[in-house]
């Protein structure tokens, strides 16, 4: 090549045209491959030492000479597991061995790998750390192939990949007494005109809400007999005289007052049970009704399920019942009835 006068120049130019040419032909005969990476396990308790397979599929075959390593970062602890990897392609011969220096693991390929490309390769790794997510990073070097591979994974230690979603439901509790019909709410039970020829009856609902699993109590109590005046446990004379507990059903023309429970007004879709208790078996009708400071207040019926208060299987009937004899003076006669309703939550 004849160079011109400004031959300087001119050298240089060549120099750099074939550096320039020689750097684009060996960059094209290297490449890398990025490369899918599993952890088994991924996820690892806390400052607990567990070993790792840390497994991929190979571009190609490794040979003896070809190398990998394993980095983990700052914070986690690398050693060997207590089998340390021979067999890297699970062929059942040994590949090579490992080595652990601080944070990265090596392995040396001391023969031929015959499934690096078909089931890949899996190295044993053992790692400890503390709660957090950690980036394991691996590069190969191949001396007979122009496909290096590399790629990474996450190491999931404690918690640190959790997000703990929490709710709170607040408790429900609703007390309606609805009329019979139930269609309107109602703090009276008129009883009406009551004589010997027959036995008068006035109804209503206990509709109570609650979304309490294990269901809730309803609690009866009076200010009294149901009497013509004055108040509490009256003289006989001026009272309709309560049912006997258990006595049966009360009949026309035999003085005698209480109330009967249905617990399921229409299903058995939501059960009730009726209280038992001495002298106030509700289970049984006509019950009579405890008046506070006397008898105290007692257990009408028990649920163990949630109610819903829009439906009218999840009520119960209360219908009080009396009746007079040719004894029983003339008047107005009147008490007060009270329930008290506690969710068992």
């Amino acid at each position: 090549m004849k160079l011109p006068k400004n031959h300087t120049f001119a050298k240089r130019l060549l120099f750099s045209s074939i550096v320039a040419g020689f750097l684009y032909y060996t960059i094209s005969l290297v490449s890398a491959a990025g490369t899918a990476v599993t952890l088994t396990p991924a996820a690892l308790a806390a400052n607990t030492g567990t070993d790792v397979l840390f497994t991929y599929i190979s571009s190609d075959e490794y040979q003896m000479g070809d190398s990998i390593e394993i980095v983990a970062p700052a914070g986690v602890t690398v050693t060997n597991c207590a089998a340390p990897t021979t067999d890297a392609d699970g062929d059942t011969t040994t590949d090579g061995s490992s080595l652990v220096v601080s944070q990265t693991y090596t392995y040396l390929f001391s023969d031929d790998t015959t499934d690096a490309t078909t089931t890949g390769v899996s190295f044993c790794v053992n790692y400890e750390a503390p709660t957090g997510n950690y980036a394991l990073t691996f590069i190969d070097t191949k001396a007979n192939s122009a496909n290096n591979d590399f790629g990474g994974a996450l190491l999931y230690v404690g918690d640190a990949n959790v997000v703990v979603v929490s709710a709170q439901v607040q408790p429900i509790l609703s007390f309606t007494i609805r009329n019979a019909a139930d269609d309107g709410n109602t703090n009276s039970c008129p009883l009406g005109v009551l004589t010997p020829a027959a036995v008068s009856e006035c109804s209503y609902r206990l509709k109570i809400g609650t979304n309490s699993s294990s269901g809730y109590v309803v609690s009866i109590s009076s200010d009294g007999d149901l009497r013509r005046s004055g108040s509490g446990d009256v003289a006989d004379s001026e009272d309709i005289d309560r049912v006997t507990d258990e006595s049966g059903t009360i009949s026309a023309g035999t003085e005698a007052y209480g109330l009967a429970l249905l617990g399921n007004s229409t299903s058995t879709s939501t059960p009730v049970t009726e209280g038992t208790e001495t002298g106030f078996n509700f289970s049984t009708d006509d019950s009579p009704i405890p008046i506070e400071g006397t008898n105290g207040t007692k257990v009408l019926y028990t649920s163990t399920t949630m109610n819903d208060p829009t439906t009218l299987s999840h009520s119960a009937l209360v219908t009080h019942r009396a009746t007079v004899d040719t004894g029983t003076l003339t008047g107005n006669y009147q008490h007060l009835v009270t329930y008290t309703v506690i969710a068992n939550f």
